[in-house]
């Protein structure tokens, strides 16, 4: 019997506008009825999953691809880079690579080098959410706490390699949407790291938890979870790691799925 259900967001449980189908809602709220748990696990901050979480009744959320936990409205744990590291590795990378676009999360908001709004501000709400928190600057005057995560535009995984080589060892660098971004985080915060603390602590086994995913940070907690179920629009790899496809993103795939295994 499933128990919980682990989301990842872009790709998966949004359609490809960025937005929530009402019947992929009414689903999600049908599950959080039967007593079944909704966990968001996504490289998104906090600030642009709240909307999200208050259409779908969904009180727990994995975010910044583990960095953070939020359980039932309240924050739960944290893997963060200290602010040295942070400073440093964007500091070299700018002498490094001029004219990459670098960015980091830092207390819910989003320093970066180029105009955050042009690449990921693709609905009127997300312009919303990133005229409010986005703040350009060279790195030399960040604030000193840690942040959530980097994040680096890349062109080929030889300089996803070369990235590698720059950070310490309690730090990891991830690759995400298609291979065009190296995200860098705590070597803890990673989406399963943080689906194990959330199920131990709410007495979920791991045969009782159902995952769903499209890209290459939904692996691990894919091929753990109890159900792995990928996106019909997923790469490759994750097909491979799942035990099964479901429909795609802007098909509802997410909710055909939930409706027709786990709520029958």
């Amino acid at each position: 019997m499933i128990k919980m259900l682990v989301l990842d967001l872009d790709e998966t449980l949004l359609r490809t506008d960025k937005t929530i189908s009402s019947y992929t809602q009414e689903i999600l709220k049908k599950s959080c009825g039967a007593g079944i748990r909704i966990v968001f696990a996504t490289a998104r901050p906090f600030r642009s999953i709240k909307h999200l979480m208050d259409q779908t009744a969904c009180s727990t959320a994995v975010y910044h691809n583990g960095a953070a936990v939020l359980l039932d409205g309240e924050s739960a744990e944290t893997s963060r880079i200290p602010a040295r590291d942070t400073a440093n590795i964007l500091q070299t990378l700018q002498v490094k690579y001029a004219d990459k676009k670098l960015a980091a999360e830092i207390n819910d908001k989003i320093y970066a080098n180029f105009d955050v709004i042009t690449i990921w501000g693709k609905t009127q709400k997300e312009r919303e959410i990133l005229e409010a928190s986005s703040i350009w600057t060279d790195f030399s005057d960040l604030p000193e706490a840690d942040a959530d995560k980097i994040i680096i535009e890349i062109d080929s995984e030889k300089e996803y390699e070369q990235i590698q080589s720059l950070l310490t060892p309690d730090l990891y660098g991830q690759l995400s949407d298609g291979k065009t971004l190296c995200l860098v985080m705590h070597r803890n915060a990673t989406k399963l790291n943080a689906i194990k603390r959330i199920a131990k602590r709410l007495g979920i086994a791991r045969s009782e938890i159902a995952a769903f995913g499209d890209d290459y940070n939904d692996i691990e907690m894919i091929k753990y979870c109890g159900t792995g179920v990928a996106m019909g629009n997923a790469i490759e790899e994750v097909k491979q790691a799942a035990d099964t496809v479901t429909a795609t993103n802007n098909d509802d795939g997410v909710a055909r799925y939930i409706e027709e295994h786990i709520l029958r």
